[in-house]
């Protein structure tokens, strides 16, 4: 196995590269030692350099040194000292193990030396600065940061402490370099090394050590409730691709920047969960976990449980809106071709006609004789025996999300042809029997339909457009009811694909 040990001089990093080397042979270890120089502090950095290779050399470790300008490079990127040099010293950790795979063959590792007061240190970072569970789990001791997913980073000095890792050194008589900047108390993690950390110990000797455990036992119940919001999270979500037909679990191969999560289905699983869910969704429509932080899965849960449309706005470029049943990604706003003419032939053959919009939906229209055991059907467009869960004609029910609406009017007055569209200024529609109108935008205003919605819903129109026949989901004319006298029923369905 071919193992890159990232190698600094100080006494962390010797410490690896010594225990690494001793049992190198009997686990056929291929080493390669390597040092990366920030440039940034000047004769003592090339003299840290010069004491790796010569260690190196010393050990019959192979070496490798790379010079990079990290104060340039955070300047340019607008990024901090000590980020700017994680990045780098891991793109080229990263581009060595892929030279060397390429020469030796075989799997790759790449060592670094964290220890267990580092792991205690960033489990206390976390939750100073606010974390869930995921967060308090500290530092992996296994992990695939990088592109190529066969390289591993390790850390094989998480159980030792930095006392552990100085008597082994000193039972070796080994020496190593002194980074100043470790012992300045002028960042939040130096702050929590220098001053926190030893006010801790004065408490407890193993207060560091004790952290670092409890990490560890937070990190196995964490692995099992991700598995659990994994399994929850192919649950409650469904793919908005107009060209699928089923849900999307994570890791599939649709663009899950489409994925819409039902709102119910979310707030009905435990609190513990809802929050590891909200983050997988995040994850999946936002294309990366990086800088979603526990604070926007709250964000998800707040629009989850919003009782009016909203929208919330995320990491890279990303705006959620909630809809009526679901959360889901705000899409640009589509053109449509036009209106969509019914004419009488059609109506009277049965046709079915997809309009494409935010949510595709397919509506089949089809013309049907009145018998006379279809009893005393009265009100805007109502169904004999119509099915539990489809919407009723109230302007205060909102039923939008169903999979089916299914409706009937009176066709011989409708004038035997009708338009589909989209709404638009001015347009009308009947809501009582003596003939009183209301705009669409009331109508909506009134029933509390999602704003968001509203402009992609297809409305039905008669021919000449000066009134609407139907609003899906919301309420159907008053001008148009199915009567005692009517003779031949105009059925309309809309369902979503």
């Amino acid at each position: 196995m071919n193992v890159i040990v990232g190698y600094s001089g100080g006494s962390d990093s010797l410490c690896l590269l010594l225990l690494l080397r001793d049992i190198a042979a009997d686990l056929s270890l291929n080493l390669t030692a390597v040092h990366v120089n920030h440039g940034i502090r000047g004769a003592e950095a090339d003299r840290d350099e010069a004491f790796c290779r010569e260690t190196a050399e010393r050990l019959g470790v192979a070496f490798r040194a790379v010079s990079v300008d990290i104060p340039a490079l955070a300047k340019e990127r607008g990024k901090g000292i000590e980020e700017t040099g994680r990045t780098e010293r891991y793109r080229i950790f990263a581009e060595i193990a892929a030279e060397i795979s390429e020469k030796f063959g075989g799997a790759t590792r790449v060592a670094v030396a964290h220890h267990a007061d580092d792991n205690a240190e960033t489990i206390l970072m976390h939750l100073v600065r606010g974390s869930g569970l995921r967060g308090l789990t500290g530092i992996p001791a296994d992990s695939t940061p990088f592109a190529d997913k066969t390289v591993h980073l390790i850390r094989p000095l998480l159980p030792l402490t930095k006392k552990d890792i100085l008597a082994e050194l000193s039972a070796r008589g080994e020496t190593y370099c002194e980074d100043a900047t470790n012992y300045e108390a002028d960042g939040d993690r130096n702050i929590l090394r220098n001053r926190i950390m030893p006010l801790l110990a004065e408490l407890n000797p193993r207060a560091g050590a004790h952290i670092a455990s409890a990490g560890t036992h937070l990190s196995a119940a964490w692995r099992f409730m991700d598995e659990q919001a994994k399994e929850a999270f192919r649950r409650v979500c469904r793919d908005g691709n107009p060209s699928a037909n089923s849900p999307a679990p994570q890791g599939s191969s649709r663009d899950l920047r489409n994925l819409e999560l039902d709102v119910e289905a979310l707030l009905a699983l435990p609190a513990a969960l809802q929050s590891e869910v909200a983050m997988h969704y995040l994850a999946a429509v936002c294309g990366h976990r990086k800088d979603l932080t526990d604070a926007h899965a709250a964000m998800v849960q707040k629009l989850a449980k919003s009782t009016v449309s909203a929208e919330a706005t995320f990491p890279y470029g990303v705006t959620l809106v909630r809809g009526y049943r679901h959360v889901y990604p705000k899409r640009e706003k589509e053109e449509f071709a036009g209106r969509h003419e019914v004419g009488r032939r059609e109506l009277e053959r049965g046709v079915k006609l997809t309009f494409f919009g935010g949510r595709p939906r397919v509506l089949t229209f089809a013309v049907h004789e009145r018998a006379a055991e279809d009893c005393g059907e009265t009100g805007a467009g109502a169904t004999c025996g119509e099915t539990a869960g489809t919407a009723r004609d109230s302007e205060q029910s909102v039923n939008f999300t169903e999979n089916q609406y299914t409706k009937r009017f009176d066709y011989d007055t409708i004038g035997k042809a009708c338009v589909v569209r989209t709404r638009r200024p001015g347009d009308r529609i009947t809501i009582t029997a003596d003939g009183h109108t209301k705009t669409v935008q009331d109508v909506f205003v009134n029933a509390k339909f999602p704003r968001t919605e509203r402009d992609n819903l297809p409305l039905v129109l008669t021919a000449d457009e000066a009134a609407v026949i139907w609003i899906p989901g919301v309420r159907g004319s008053e001008a148009y009811r199915v009567t005692d006298a009517t003779k031949r029923v105009l059925e309309i369905r809309m369902d979503e694909l």
